[in-house]
């Protein structure tokens, strides 16, 4: 008998066919979404452009009748759609349908939901919004735009790793079975328009299965053009980093070998080149394989999957997704009997005695189920807890064989698989589990696990090792370090928030940014020579870098969740303790970002003093960037608030940053007025650190400029306020500088001493640019003693790493000096190729004085001149 068709569906009806025609009638691509609330009429709606799709895709929710009306306006209920509406991969809009008027009327319910602090019950939808032929253009152009700016926010935030396989013969060691999958894939691909979607459980091995097909040699030889993957993230631990269209386009073009700079701004003209870009590796007979990997709806591919039919595309997802024309689906089961045993033995290793027992092991394999995640856990269950017995394990398990009869169901696969080790475990173990997860990071220190847990480091220590034995963490990179695998991580994330109040997972944040903001001040300070402590909480520099090289992504990501959640005191410190660390390891950008993000926080706390201390900071970076004009802008500010508020030690620090900045972008005489400022403010500060800074930026202006008696009385002089405040690399600075001036007043043994000194100082504290930066100076030396092979070697040496972390400044004066070198050997063609290439340089970071000193050393080997 067929369904009674009601009259509330009737009134639904009526709203979504009044509006799907509307949509169609201006050649807009509408698909109702079944299985949706309100009996499914929900749409699905690509927005086009001339005729042409431009990449932007929307969902619509439509309601109808006099429910949501109100007296001046409509009204669209929330429910429990706010997170999804709000997060989702796709904006969501509203409309209504007014039966009596028969008219539509709009509201974008994603930017409503994005503008309040709460969500609210319903959301007002206005009189003044209405959808018809005379306004239907410019609601597709707001929705377009407002898409467009979402799309661009995520970009930023999102980081999307799309790569080319450049190998097709290496194949994973623990890659077991799957030849009929294996050959299925083949065939379909091998074939014109062959396009697949791996479908399976989690943890069932499709990324595993996929990659060794597209590396076998009969893929590869079918599609010349390459084989590109793109992990779409949809099964991540939060809905923001499932990646969209609009996110993908860029890293698609990039790897599809499209320049930079060609690349459009918008998603609609990356979206119309990146199909432009395949159709001509298809008109070219280069067709592509483009593999799509974790997509969790049909939406983050729709709009990438390729127009022509010779290249081939594969999908993996533990969904359906829906329908898909035109492509061919393999479901991936579990393992077979055999399979699962050889999967075992290659975990354990073929030596493992408990192996023998072949009974045993087939029972293990098949109360696993055969899914790998599920093998590997109880693999690594027995591997680390070497006195348990296949036995126990066995009767550990066969409790759960309920729970493991649903790992052939979609997402249930890994919770089910997870529980057969969380069995193992008291029901007081589950919370800890759950609220490791509160971490921002899947490795942690014992110490930090602490803070989050809210428990001592011996219980946390504990607990730690008691989970290990379920194999739902395990040993990480270092000592007292613990790791979570990324599915696991995910599973207690899910855990946490059903679990956990919102509350306490705060309060369980705040306690691990205090702990992350007093360990990375001590490290910060150990770093400076001051470390605080009795004893310090670091021995030395090294202990402290290396602590830092660990720790550094979760305090960059502290950082980050901290100041989304508005903790601004520990935002700016976290951030701002990162930055001398960041700078010893030649990363620039991410120095930048973190004294932006401390700026942030520090306008947030309207606390102008650390404004000044952010800014110097950003300054300083920008400068290693070659960024001069802004830094030089940068610092001018951060000086001049420093000098207006009275806070003298900000406008030291500004003053000493400017000089160096002026010193390297106009000349060394521009900023010998600064510098001597810079001298008598920190004097007046009597900050043995200011005075030793600003006397070593002095010393270097002076030298450079030719003034070297200045510079080598400048530079003794910084020493011993180097030594006073314990900043072994300011000391180093400060003696490879007094080296360069030593050996141009013709004091060659002294000069060398002074560089071997500082080698020794900057080697103490990892600093690998001051280093090299050593290197080029003390080559200098070399060549006034005449020892060209030596300087050469420096000189290749420095040249190699400055080009390496991009120093183009430094780069182009090592080359400055090879040229010198090859003048002095006698090989002026090699000379001049060195001399060019640095004024080159020279001038595209827009280093005047520079470039034309380096045209005068041409100019003068030129003319026949001796060097």
């Amino acid at each position: 008998m067929p369904e009674r068709v009601t009259k509330s569906r009737r009134i639904e009806r009526a709203g979504v066919n009044a509006l799907r025609t509307l949509l169609e009638d201006h050649d807009q691509i509408v698909q109702e979404i079944d299985g949706g609330n309100d009996y499914g009429e929900d749409l699905f709606v690509m927005l086009t452009k001339d005729g042409e799709r431009t990449g932007v895709a929307i969902t619509i929710q439509v309601k109808s009748g006099n429910k949501y009306k109100r007296a001046h306006s409509y009204a669209i209920p929330v429910e429990g759609h706010a997170n999804d509406w709000k997060n989702g991969l796709l904006s969501v809009l509203g409309v209504v349908f007014d039966l009596a008027t028969k008219q539509l009327f709009w509201a974008n319910l994603t930017e409503c939901l994005e503008s309040s602090e709460e969500a609210p019950s319903w959301i007002t939808v206005p009189r003044e919004q209405e959808l018809n032929e005379d306004t239907i253009q410019s609601f597709l152009a707001l929705t377009h735009k407002f898409v467009e700016d979402r799309s661009q926010r995520r970009i930023e935030e999102a980081s999307l790793h799309v790569t080319r396989l450049t190998e097709t013969s290496s194949t994973s060691p623990r890659f077991v079975g799957r030849e009929q999958e294996q050959q299925a894939i083949r065939n379909m691909l091998t074939t014109m328009g062959g396009r697949v979607l791996v479908s399976g459980m989690a943890g069932v091995g499709k990324t595993s299965l996929v990659d060794q097909v597209v590396r076998h040699h009969d893929v590869s030889a079918v599609f010349s053009g390459g084989v590109i993957v793109t992990d779409m993230h949809g099964f991540s631990a939060h809905r923001t980093r499932m990646a969209s269209p609009g996110i993908a386009y860029g890293p698609l073009l990039s790897v599809l070998g499209v320049a930079g700079n060609e690349i459009p701004r918008t998603t609609e003209g990356q979206a119309a080149l990146y199909h432009r870009t395949l159709d001509a590796l298809d008109a070219s007979g280069n067709p592509v394989l483009m593999v799509f990997d974790n997509v969790a709806e049909l939406s983050q591919v729709a709009e990438l999957l390729p127009r022509a039919e010779a290249h081939g595309v594969v999908l993996t997802s533990r969904s359906r997704l829906g329908v898909l024309e035109g492509i061919e689906t393999i479901n991936l089961d579990c393992l077979s009997p055999e399979e699962s045993g050889v999967l075992l033995t290659q975990i354990l290793g073929p030596g493992d005695q408990r192996l023998h027992t072949s009974g045993p092991i087939r029972d293990l394999c098949t109360l696993c189920g055969h899914l790998p995640l599920a093998l590997s856990i109880s693999a690594a269950i027995l591997k680390d807890d070497v006195g348990l017995t296949i036995d126990d394990l066995l009767a550990e398990l066969s409790e759960e064989k309920s729970r493991l009869d649903v790992l052939h169901f979609g997402d249930t696969a890994v919770r089910a698989a997870l529980q057969v080790s969380l069995a193992r475990l008291d029901r007081a173990m589950r919370d800890p589990f759950c609220r490791l997860s509160i971490h921002p990071g899947s490795e942690m220190s014992e110490q930090a696990a602490s803070a989050v847990l809210g428990v001592s480091v011996p219980q946390t220590r504990s607990l730690l090792r008691r989970l290990s034995q379920a194999s739902l963490i395990s040993r990480g990179s270092a000592t007292s370090r613990w790791r979570m695998h990324d599915l696991v991580y995910l599973f207690a994330a899910e855990q946490c928030e059903t679990t956990v109040s919102a509350s306490d997972r705060q309060q369980a944040f705040s306690r691990l940014t205090e702990v992350y903001c007093q360990a990375s001040l001590n490290a910060d300070l150990t770093l400076r020579g001051t470390p605080e402590g009795n004893p310090p909480q670091f021995q030395s520099t090294t202990e402290a870098l290396n602590w830092l090289d660990l720790e550094c992504a979760n305090l960059q990501a502290s950082a980050r969740a901290a100041r989304d959640i508005d903790l601004t005191e520990q935002t700016y410190a976290i951030s701002m303790h990162l930055i001398l660390y960041l700078d010893l390891r030649g990363r620039v950008t991410e120095g930048l970002q973190s004294a932006q993000i401390a700026y942030e926080a520090a306008c947030k706390e309207r606390d102008t003093e650390r404004q000044v201390r952010a800014l110097n900071n950003i300054g300083i970076n920008l400068t290693s960037q070659g960024r001069m004009e802004e830094a030089i802008r940068t610092l001018k500010k951060a000086a001049a608030t420093a000098e207006r508020i009275g806070f003298l030690d900000g406008q030291c620090d500004a003053t000493v940053s400017l000089g160096a900045a002026v010193r390297q972008h106009i000349s060394p005489r521009a900023a010998i007025p600064i510098l001597i400022e810079a001298v008598k403010l920190s004097r007046e500060n009597r900050d043995p650190n200011d005075i030793g800074a600003s006397l070593t930026n002095l010393g270097s202006a002076y030298r450079e400029s030719g003034l070297l008696h200045p510079a080598a009385a400048a530079l003794s002089a910084s020493l011993p306020y180097h030594r006073a405040s314990g900043n072994r690399r300011q000391e180093a600075s400060a003696h490879a500088g007094l080296g360069v001036a030593l050996s141009q007043l013709g004091q060659q043994e002294k000069s060398e001493e002074c560089f071997q000194k500082a080698f020794t100082a900057y080697r103490e504290v990892q600093d690998e640019a001051g280093i090299h930066l050593n290197h080029m100076n003390l080559a200098h030396t070399q060549l006034k003693s005449g020892k060209i092979k030596e300087a050469r070697g420096s000189l290749h040496r420095a040249l190699r790493f400055f080009q390496s972390t991009s120093n183009h400044h430094f780069e182009a004066n090592s080359l400055g000096l090879l040229g010198a070198a090859e003048w002095m050997s006698g090989d002026t063609d090699q000379a001049k190729i060195y001399y060019e290439e640095a004024i080159r340089i020279f001038r595209r970071i827009g280093l005047k004085e520079s470039e034309r000193e380096m045209k005068a050393a041409l100019r003068e080997m030129l003319s026949g001149r001796p060097s």
